[in-house]
């Protein structure tokens, strides 16, 4: 069965046509994400799609999106996406324009369904994703199914607090595992103390533009002092938040993924399951991997849950 399966990120919309029993895709179409609200989002989606499938074989179309929806495809808050401030009925607009049915889904769920039936999480039963990107975002799967929970924020893992009192999280909580492991976070705290007289090699790579996971990787590699600390205060958090969710729900294993850990790697992983600061029962009780799907684990994600659904 194929089903178009589309990724809408704060940069980028990325459509796949996919067989969603064998994973593979016949197309691959990426556009930019417009930066003049959600309607024109819209519009570019239904674009992509009709783009990915021509011949309109498809009449199912799975779309994941970086926001917090409600189970009729409203999703009320897009934070990485220009001037979405309000609730749009995505479901609604994108069925619309494009006669077809469509399913909306958290993108960083789409991503854990991935991982889970094609990636590095397939033959755990019960498994975290773990994505750290520009934020940190995961998804929860118990006996082989994808947990969203009462309000659809299950495995919101960037928003479990690491440090009572910490540093200020994008939401405007205090402490959040986002706020140190997620790159805008590192990037405001390297920014801030570069102001306050403590310069550093991430502030200099990137100058007024944005700090990318590639100057986190350069930076590190070259000794800097503060991206040094830096980084150990990410991988803290998130064994101290990785550790308690696996500990809390019994999981077999925990798959990372995402910007900041596809650059850094493998031994930014292991520093995670080494690290004292794993919490509850520590790193034994579960088994840590990268991902293997990344770029179009959000397509293909946001396309078996359309056909399951």
């Amino acid at each position: 069965m194929n089903v178009i399966g589309v990724d809408l990120g704060g940069t980028k919309i990325l459509a796949r046509s996919i067989d969603v029993t064998t994973s593979k895709a016949k197309k691959r179409v990426k556009s930019p994400t417009p930066k003049d609200g959600p309607e024109s989002v819209l519009d570019e989606i239904a674009a992509v799609v009709a783009e990915a499938d021509a011949d309109n074989a498809c009449s199912l179309v799975g779309v994941g999106v970086p926001g917090l929806l409600d189970r009729d495809g409203v999703v009320s808050q897009c934070p990485n996406i220009d001037g979405w401030d309000n609730d749009v009925n995505v479901k609604a607009g994108l069925e619309a324009r494009l006669d077809r049915t469509v399913v909306v889904s958290n993108d960083v769920n789409c991503g854990a369904v991935a991982e889970h039936r094609f990636g590095a999480g397939s033959g755990a039963a019960d498994m975290l994703a773990v994505f750290v990107g520009t934020g940190v975002g995961g998804g929860i799967i118990i006996n082989n199914e994808l947990r969203e929970g009462a309000r659809g924020i299950a495995g919101e893992i960037g928003h479990i607090t690491v440090t009572r009192g910490g540093r200020r999280c994008a939401c405007g909580g205090y402490g959040h595992l986002e706020s140190y492991a997620g790159r805008a976070g590192i990037e405001a705290e390297a920014r801030r103390r570069a102001a306050g007289g403590e310069p550093n090699m991430l502030v200099d790579l990137a100058h007024t533009g944005r700090i990318k996971s590639r100057h986190l990787e350069q930076a590190l590699l070259a000794a800097d002092p503060v991206t040094t600390e830096l980084v150990a205060e990410a991988v803290e958090a998130l064994a101290i938040g990785i550790g308690n969710v696996a500990t809390a729900l019994d999981l077999q294993r925990v798959v990372l993924g995402g910007g900041v850990v596809d650059k850094l790697g493998q031994p930014f992983v292991d520093r995670i399951g080494e690290s004292p600061a794993f919490g509850g029962f520590g790193s034994k009780t579960c088994e840590l991997r990268l991902a293997e799907r990344l770029d179009d684990a959000g397509a293909l994600g946001a396309a078996i849950i359309a056909s399951e659904r």
